[in-house]
């Protein structure tokens, strides 16, 4: 029960596992050139479930109800909570908290049971039948059905939001069939290999919650399928519920005590997570033991100042993702492959890792390696503006006749040191550069079209599911476009025949293979410059422990698994 190739080469990694200062040194020691990089999550605010704190010489807090809390901070506006809509790390933060899909990664990339206590699949690979558990309740306190599963994939595809596109041509409604209350089939219109890994992407929603909190809206009986509603409150059947949300501070989740699964020992009754950007407010609130675990975007000194605290520690974890330089190769005149290949050799990765990001390690390819898919054998660029400013002169070029904009988070400083390094590489080669630092929420936006996407834009991305299939469609299928996953725009007959032919292929090994074909042209087409493989870096309080890396987005703050010893 799993998606075969998307098994990375990294085994399991928990924080729990890297509690002791050796034992630290020698992962790091291990990693090499690896370093840190992600998008961080947390946010808190009082609600429900959350009461005054008073924190410990340990930096351990308790609600004046006794319970535990955890503290956590992200650098960024957490947007929708709708499970319908949500894509990024933030959002997807939330929503594995509060709800739950029928299917769930583990550490290893392997499709585990959930909601769904077993399932099969037809010898056609076209049908896929789920066995629902029976223990289940929403926090409202109904109970799961097929029903609601049902709803909540009609809902899916109706809104068309979301992740809704991985699932286009794929699945029609009507063939969404309840076969008893604990019993529900999905018959694909064809063989699909990524279907299993998607659906953990499907949070399943109360379908009696949604249905008695509508407004007027366009899907006839069903209003407006309770976006008003969803989009501040829960409906789910998750290990937290929401307690408290403001939208631009923070969120604050309950634990939900008649979940169906156990929690470990120690595990937090609230979990707060605060919006906090400034990176000497975090390094205080570290040292006082007032936050529990910092957001994976700081800066350098601030991990430097915490791992030398006697009270927190930092982790580095390897990811599955990458840094990456995307190219709009559908705007003038990064539209012109020799003006994209010339860029991608007149850059200086190795100053990027060695100097800027000095923990991160120089990617080859658009794949990582960490995954069993990765080709080795895959060309990356490497510094050379002789040879950049020799392509531009073949194609035509003249020096000075190019300017280009990039575009970067404007929260983070290291995203600055990059744009200023690229804007100097691009002068040496003749191409000039306007820098455009830019919130996050304004890049999603500029990314919905072609003419307001930068020539390029300091993205990282990592799977959102456990497939390199979500590496690949989300990103560079031409009908996944208009997304800040896909700000190349690129619409290539070649790759979107790989990408849909290894989505038609069951046998692992012939996925793998097309997997390294798609690689290979994906970098000749030199769509994207590829910066650094990201390691997560998160700063913790020595005693909480159990964070637990998964190959999709956001799945790691799965605060169920965290506890305080």
């Amino acid at each position: 029960m799993t998606d075969g190739e998307s098994e990375p080469v990294r085994g399991r990694v928990t924080a729990s596992k890297f509690t002791s200062a050796g034992s630290r040194r020698q992962f790091l020691a291990a990693l090499g050139s690896a370093g840190a990089a992600g998008l961080a999550g947390c946010s808190g605010g009082s609600g429900s479930g959350s009461g005054a704190t008073s924190t410990g010489e340990s930096g351990s807090q308790t609600d004046s109800a006794g319970g535990a809390t955890l503290t956590a901070n992200i650098s960024q506006r957490l947007g929708t909570i709708d499970p319908a809509k949500g894509t990024d790390y933030v959002q997807a933060m939330a929503l594995v908290n509060l709800y739950d899909p029928l299917v769930f990664p583990d550490s290893d990339g392997e499709i585990q049971p959930h909601l769904a206590s077993d399932w099969s699949v037809s010898a056609d690979s076209k049908t896929y039948t789920f066995t629902l558990r029976d223990d289940v309740t929403f926090h409202s306190g109904n109970t799961l059905t097929a029903e609601d599963v049902k709803f909540t994939t009609e809902r899916f595809l109706d809104l068309n939001q979301g992740y809704a596109s991985l699932l286009s041509g794929v699945l029609d409604k009507e063939n969404i069939v309840v076969e008893d209350e604990q019993t529900v089939s999905f018959e694909l219109n064809r063989s699909y290999a990524p279907f299993l890994p998607i659906m953990v992407l499907v949070f399943v929603v109360d379908r009696e919650t949604i249905m008695e909190n509508l407004e007027d809206g366009d899907y006839g009986e069903r209003g407006d399928y309770g976006q008003a509603y969803i989009n501040n409150n829960d409906a789910g059947s998750g290990a937290y519920q929401l307690a408290d949300f403001s939208r631009g501070n923070s969120i604050t989740f309950a634990k939900y005590d008649d979940y169906f699964k156990e929690f470990p020992n120690g595990a937090f009754d609230t979990v707060e997570v605060r919006i906090i950007t400034e990176n000497s407010t975090v390094q205080t609130l570290m040292k006082n033991g007032e936050l529990d675990m910092t957001g994976q975007y700081q800066n350098s000194q601030t991990y430097s100042a915490i791992d030398e605290m006697e009270n927190a520690r930092v982790e580095k974890i390897p990811t599955f993702g990458l840094l990456y330089n995307k190219i709009n190769t559908q705007k003038a005149p990064t539209d012109d492959p020799a003006v994209r290949e010339a860029m991608a050799w007149g850059f200086d990765y190795e100053q990027v890792v060695n100097e800027i990001r000095p923990d991160m390690k120089k990617a080859q390819g658009p794949l990582p390696p960490t995954w069993g898919a990765h080709n080795s054998d895959v060309t990356q660029p490497s510094y050379d503006p002789e040879r950049a400013r020799q392509i531009l002169a073949d194609a035509g070029y003249s020096e000075g006749e190019l300017t280009i904009t990039n575009t970067f988070t404007s929260s983070y400083s290291f995203q600055e040191r990059i744009g200023l390094l690229f804007k100097d590489n691009m002068a040496d080669i003749g191409i000039n550069v306007e820098l455009n630092p830019q919130t996050w929420g304004t890049i999603t936006e500029m990314a919905t079209t072609v003419e307001d996407t930068p020539h390029t834009s300091q993205v990282f991305y990592v799977p959102t599911y456990p497939s390199p299939d979500s590496m690949f469609y989300n990103q560079f299928h031409s009908e996944a476009a208009n997304t800040w996953m896909s700000m190349e725009h690129l619409d290539n007959a070649e790759v979107d025949s790989l990408i849909d032919e290894a989505r038609q292929t069951p046998d692992r090994q012939a996925r793998v293979e097309l997997y390294n074909q798609l690689q290979s042209t994906l970098a000749d087409l030199h769509c994207d410059m590829h910066l650094y493989h990201t390691v997560k870096t998160i700063g913790f309080q020595n005693d909480v422990e159990g964070l637990t890396l998964r190959p999709a987005q956001g799945f790691e703050y799965t605060f169920r698994d965290m506890h305080r010893v």
